[in-house]
């Protein structure tokens, strides 16, 4: 069989029928590509639909593991010691630390749903019902003030302050026919319980998956570096899991951190509201508690609200609690938060700052919260590229060139 050569010609007009061919096929492949974009575009969110479907309950369960995992290793901390029962049954300690976790945790939602939101909801329901006579004698109060100050105009004043409440005014409106109708609405809450199914599901699967999770997390961590020593090399598994772990502690120290600072300030402020007989005493102390989650902003989130509200109801209580708030916003600064937080983050206010306000610009309130941990790493791995690249610009022995 003759063998078939190429010369010099027969490669450059074959190379140019590749080049067409292939200039086709992509015309061709972008042609139907655009001509049914739609589809695809469908067919693509169809899949990650499924594929967040699926995945959920293992996101949610790590979640709640990774949030839960500081108490449970604070628990082995503190009874894992003197050759204690607890030291020689690790697999019974570990199933208590967790149960013992899960009863708190669960408990505090029963009594945040038997008791807590009842006792939010009858106070706003009662103070939205009430909300025109509030304003009714505000304005009053406000005519007797502004009746002794010749160059202001008590009219003009009270029709700038409707005019700032007519939003609040007509969301009160709304609420209390909503309470009014508030049977009607459980029924439906209740005809549309199966639409829930899948949510329920997902939280108790979460649930379940958190404790395995937690059970043998040590098992699952040295998979993880099995599979990452696998797949790379010994100095990148390392600067993996060195970097991993000081992501680890940033996000731990200021999510744990904040969280029992909020909880110690919403209390605080239970209780100090409680003291001056402030008016909507738990909806405040939530509102104060709550937002304080958020760095910097959440103070004035919490406390702005709280005295607008009293101010409603009692101009007198207003400047207490105006007063109370900046108090326990100075004690939270100074002394409480910095005792919890520490130097966790080492980011300056301007950068916290921005990075709530990115955060909460890119996914709401959440982002307000979680973007200062995240900007905090972003700041860490940039620093030291910067020093790198210094010490290695100006710090190296410089060499001369060779002749």
């Amino acid at each position: 069989m003759k063998k078939w050569n190429f010369n010099k010609t027969d490669k450059f007009y074959f190379k140019i029928a590749v080049y067409v061919f292939t200039v086709l096929a992509a015309t061709v492949l972008f042609e139907k590509v655009i001509g049914n974009l739609p589809a695809i575009g469908g067919s693509i969110y169809s899949f990650f639909a499924l594929l967040q479907t699926i995945c959920l309950p293992f996101l949610l369960g790590f979640m709640i593991a990774y949030i839960l995992n500081p108490f449970i290793n604070f628990f082995e901390r503190h009874t894992k010691k003197n050759n204690s029962w607890f030291e020689k049954h690790a697999t019974a300690t570990r199933t208590i630390a967790i149960l013992l976790i899960y009863t708190i945790v669960i408990g505090g939602m029963i009594w945040i749903v038997i008791y807590l939101i009842p006792e939010v909801k009858s106070s706003v329901i009662t103070f939205t019902k009430q909300l025109p006579m509030y304003i009714t004698t505000l304005n009053e109060k406000i005519e007797q003030l502004f009746a002794q100050i010749d160059f202001i105009d008590g009219e003009d004043v009270n029709n700038l302050i409707n005019q700032l409440l007519q939003p609040l005014l007509g969301a009160s409106q709304d609420m209390s026919l909503a309470s009014e109708n508030m049977s009607l609405i459980v029924e439906t809450i209740i005809g549309n319980v199966f639409s829930m199914g899948r949510a329920a599901f997902n939280t108790i699967m979460a649930i379940f998956i958190a404790f395995y999770m937690l059970f043998d997390k040590e098992s699952f961590k040295s998979q993880m570096k099995k599979i990452t020593y696998a797949l790379t090399s010994d100095a990148t598994a390392k600067r993996i899991f060195y970097n991993g772990n000081r992501i680890h502690n940033i996000f731990q120290s200021f999510i744990v951190g904040k969280a029992l600072d909020s909880l110690i300030i919403g209390i605080l402020a239970f209780v100090g509201l409680s003291i001056i007989k402030a008016p909507l005493v738990l909806v405040l102390s939530l509102i104060i508690g709550v937002t304080n989650m958020i760095p910097y902003f959440g103070p004035f989130l919490g406390g702005i609200p709280a005295v607008i509200l009293t101010l409603l109801i009692s101009p007198l209580h207003a400047v207490w609690v105006g007063l109370f708030i900046l108090a326990l916003q100075q004690f939270d600064g100074n002394f409480l938060g910095p005792k919890i937080l520490g130097n966790s983050l080492d980011v300056s206010p301007l950068w916290i700052i921005l990075a709530v306000i990115i955060g909460g610009a890119l996914i709401g309130p959440l982002g307000m919260f979680v973007g200062v941990p995240i900007f905090a790493a972003i700041k860490m791995f940039c620093n030291e590229y910067i020093d790198r690249r210094y010490h290695k610009k100006y710090e190296q022995p410089h060499t001369p060139p060779k002749p």
